[in-house]
């Protein structure tokens, strides 16, 4: 009876992870891991890709990233939402918020995982992994305008080419 309740079990759960959605952004970019990982951990760092934000670098910390900071409470961008894991260098989990302008699904919050990984001494891997995802409706509209945003955000990441500076 075992054997045949283990395959089962299997299979259920291989079904179950195909189901779920996710969004995922990689690429090397030309900084030590210790900079790219103060560009996410660091408020000062954060500014590579909003103006404002309020981080709690610890577990259940706030982690919240205002794209509008003059905006109402509310609008202001991922507020609400915290650190759920780190690991120095490594990892940084937290929760995510929706577009305010998606009402609709905007209470709900999704997952970002974004792992730093040291490729030589001036170099870093940086990964992005987005899930939480639901279906239909607005969840797939802010599935939709994640998509093509994270490798964005990472390459907003590199550094300016100092050589076009120069000629």
């Amino acid at each position: 009876m075992r054997l045949l309740f283990l395959p089962a079990l299997l299979l259920a759960t291989a079904s179950a992870s195909a189901n779920e959605r996710a969004i995922e952004a990689e690429a090397v970019i030309d900084r030590p891991v210790a900079e790219a990982w103060a560009m996410w951990t660091t408020e000062e760092g954060l500014s590579f890709f909003a103006p404002a934000s309020l981080i709690e670098l610890e577990p259940g910390g706030r982690y919240e990233v205002y794209f509008a900071p003059d905006a109402p409470q509310g609008m202001r961008g991922s507020e609400g939402t915290h650190i759920l894991a780190l690991q120095d260098e490594r990892l940084l989990s937290i929760t995510w918020a929706l577009p305010p302008y998606m009402a609709e699904v905007r209470p709900h919050l999704t997952h970002l995982t974004i792992r730093f990984e040291p490729v030589g001494e001036n170099q870093t891997r940086v990964s992005i992994r987005h899930d939480g995802w639901g279906e239909g409706g607005q969840w797939d509209d802010a599935y939709a305008y994640f998509q093509p945003n994270w490798p964005a955000i990472i390459g907003m990441m590199q550094p300016a080419d100092d050589a076009d500076e120069s000629e």
